[in-house]
């Protein structure tokens, strides 16, 4: 009897939901997706559920409710798939919203202004001793910061390898972009790059540049975003002339969840044409899959893929790593 208590005092403080078919369902609304909702759950995790097909529901708090991308209305939240509901004060009148006309669902007062921040770290190393002496350590961070119209994206990259106490393998790349956006999904972006790489004879070798975005798809199981504009590279070399030129900027980032909350794929390539040369010309390209571990924990099998038009002599164009990481991702 103290059971059957427990569990309905757990549904008085939980949203509710009816479907059109009799099932009802309780839980927290999470999110609105692609004419879904989402309602996480104790007893089965995430559930979606079809919003055209729910009968009732109701929310025991205030909810955000969206409205074409621009207007947010905040309450709690009644009514059904064919019309929704918002008592904006205890005793306001319901305020009815179309379903056709919300873009997202959310728990609490979320008015856009919040600082939204992610980001992760991971670290790769290896030590072999005995007949092979073999050394290497990775390193690579980022952290993304959004609120409201803006969003910054910092990060660096750390690599260095030894065999028999030589060093095989010394660079390192840092970028911070700084994105202004015009509308939901496209933005304007300002950008610089610095990076070190030995044994490319690259003493260092800066960008900076200001282009176009666009993110095309944002979801919690698929990101994809494209940029283009253009860019000045400065390179100071150890023992070949300097360089100095104008250069076309294109850059894509994609991840999908190809089982999702298990397997994500991931793509994120950037790549610098010459304008004077396209010998000058250079890329870096990362690609490989994530799995997700536990509290925020991932493991990742990278492979790390450098270009470069014009290497110095005795070297060859293009850097491979095949790379296993742990990592922290918030």
């Amino acid at each position: 009897m103290l059971l059957l208590e427990c569990v309905g005092i757990a549904q008085c403080f939980a949203d509710a939901i009816v479907m059109d078919n009799g099932d009802r369902l309780s839980g927290h609304i999470a999110r609105l997706e692609s004419g879904k909702l989402v309602l996480a759950t104790d007893y089965a995790g995430e559930i979606k559920i079809d919003l055209g097909k729910i009968s009732s529901l109701t929310s025991d708090k205030v909810m955000t409710v969206e409205v074409d991308k621009n207007r947010r209305l905040y309450g709690v939240l009644s009514g059904s798939g064919k019309q929704l509901r918002l008592r904006t004060e205890p005793d306001a009148q319901l305020v009815d919203v179309a379903p056709d006309q919300v873009t997202n669902i959310l728990p609490g007062r979320v008015t856009g202004r919040e600082w939204k921040k992610s980001g992760h770290i991971n670290i790769a190393a290896s030590d072999s001793k005995g007949n092979t002496v073999v050394n290497h350590g990775h390193l690579d961070a980022e952290m993304v910061t959004q609120r409201e119209e803006f969003r910054v994206t910092a990060g660096a990259t750390l690599n260095r390898a030894s065999d028999h106490n030589v060093q095989t393998e010394s660079n390192a790349l840092g970028y911070l972009k700084y994105d202004r956006f015009i509308d939901a999904k496209s933005y304007g972006y300002g950008n610089t790059t610095v990076e070190h790489d030995k044994f490319k004879d690259i003493k260092l070798r800066d960008t900076i540049g200001v282009g176009r975005g666009h993110d095309f798809i944002a979801s919690p199981r698929t990101n994809f975003s494209l940029e283009g504009g253009l860019s000045y590279v400065f390179t100071d070399f150890y023992s070949t002339p300097d360089q100095h030129y104008p250069a076309v900027r294109v850059a894509l980032r994609y991840d999908h969840y190809l089982i999702e909350n298990r397997l994500q794929f991931f793509l994120s390539s950037e790549v610098f044409v010459g304008l004077d040369s396209l010998k000058s010309s250079f890329a870096h390209t990362k690609t490989g899959l994530r799995f997700p571990l536990r509290d925020n924990f991932v493991a990742t099998l990278e492979y790390d893929v450098d270009w470069d038009g014009n290497p110095p002599p005795g070297s060859v164009t293009t850097d491979r790593d095949l790379l296993f990481t742990l990592g922290y991702h918030w």
